[in-house]
């Protein structure tokens, strides 16, 4: 008994001795962001931005920044191949660390690339297990390569986008989210360009930022909507916390800004006979936080034709979104699919094949409704 019991004692302290297949931190090249630019018809280029954990005994120069763990260097390299996992190999090849991947956030693809398919692109990220699939993706007008060798203070380029992903205010598609749209049908990504730079900076000190929407049929890049379009759709889409609306009231004199809250968006499809119907339901809640005019808010009469016209000028945003999008661009980004077939499964079913020919006629309506609880504080009414 003795005896056994010193042997389970020794085999665990064995186990306790530390990972036989871990990686040291030190001996590693964190990737934090990755590029892909379509260069010809058979060559890629892969762009990847790297944090190189080093000691504080290490650090200096340049392109480092002051972290819990120490110091990290941030490193931008490239590398051309017949693939992904090709570029991938060459560009391990140049490095003396390690690549790892559990810290990547940000994927960002051009728009050439984008417009030839992105699939062959994200399977890859999708398939291989080490890339997170919560990494943020993006279309960049110009050069992935580009938008990663600018050279941003504090923050590197990566940390930028993916701190306005994070804020959710336009678009924000996440690898799994962008996974899940491919297989239901037309997925959209976020936008990226180069902010232009300040007076007496060189063209790259400067900073990207989302500035639209990227339309796909498919996985293909058809077309790109502006960000109050954007704005209609994530509102259509339910993915909306809150927004700001602003307009000239009617018979006044300045404008007058609401803040629009707790909003509550539902897709009713039907169908009758050929006819095909949508009606998007909306209700919210509008707080004033700004009013130039001499109206009267406190006033329940005015209160009510405020109401009404919000309600004008938010059905007009709702509306300009979907003409954009189902008449011209013709992708289904909007979920209209979806809602009719949880609705009529069995006959989905039989027209799910012919949707892109149904999808463009069918006839939207909108049920909208708001209601203004509070005036605001510190607008020009009260200061009267």
């Amino acid at each position: 008994m003795r005896m056994m019991l010193y042997l389970i004692g020794l085999t665990c302290t064995f186990l306790l001795t530390g990972c036989w297949d871990q990686t040291e931190m030190s001996n590693t090249a964190l990737i934090k962001a990755a590029g892909v630019d379509r260069i010809d018809d058979n060559t890629i280029e892969l762009t990847v931005e790297i944090a190189v954990p080093q000691t504080q005994s290490q650090s200096g120069g340049q392109g480092q920044s002051q972290g819990s763990g120490g110091v990290t260097q941030v490193l931008i390299r490239s590398s051309k191949g017949k693939t992904i996992p090709d570029a991938l190999e060459k560009l391990q090849e140049q490095l003396p660390r390690k690549i790892f991947w559990g810290h990547s956030e940000v994927i960002v693809i051009n728009e050439k690339l984008a417009k030839e398919g992105i699939r062959d692109s994200i399977d890859y990220f999708i398939r291989d297990p080490r890339p997170r699939i919560r990494s943020y993706v993006f279309v960049a007008k110009e050069s992935a390569k580009e938008i990663f060798s600018l050279k941003t203070p504090s923050y590197s380029p990566s940390e930028i986008l993916w701190d306005i992903a994070e804020s959710q205010t336009l678009m924000h598609v996440t690898l799994v989210d962008l996974l899940q749209r491919l297989v239901i049908g037309d997925v959209f990504l976020p936008m990226v360009e180069k902010l232009p730079p300040a007076k007496g900076k060189k063209s790259n000190e400067t900073f990207a930022y989302i500035y639209g929407t990227a339309i796909f049929k498919k996985d293909k890049m058809i077309g790109s909507i502006d960000d109050e379009l954007t704005r209609g759709v994530k509102w259509i889409q339910n993915d909306v916390k809150e927004s700001n609306i602003t307009f000239l009231p009617e018979g006044a004199k300045g404008y007058i800004s609401m803040n629009l809250q707790e909003a509550d968006v539902k897709l009713i499809p039907k169908i009758k006979g050929d006819k095909w119907e949508l009606t998007i339901k909306t209700r919210t809640r509008a707080e004033i936080v700004l009013n130039e005019t001499n109206i009267q808010v406190k006033s329940p009469k005015e209160i009510n034709s405020l109401e009404k016209q919000l309600v004008k000028q938010w059905e007009g945003r709702l509306k300009r979104a979907v003409q954009k999008v189902q008449k011209e661009q013709k992708a289904d980004i909007l979920g209209f699919g979806e809602a009719f077939e949880r609705k009529y499964p069995k006959k989905w079913r039989k027209v799910k094949d012919k949707w892109d020919d149904i999808y463009p006629q069918v006839e939207v309506k909108y049920d909208i409704d708001t209601t203004i609880l509070r005036i605001g504080a510190g607008t020009a009414t009260e200061a009267r």
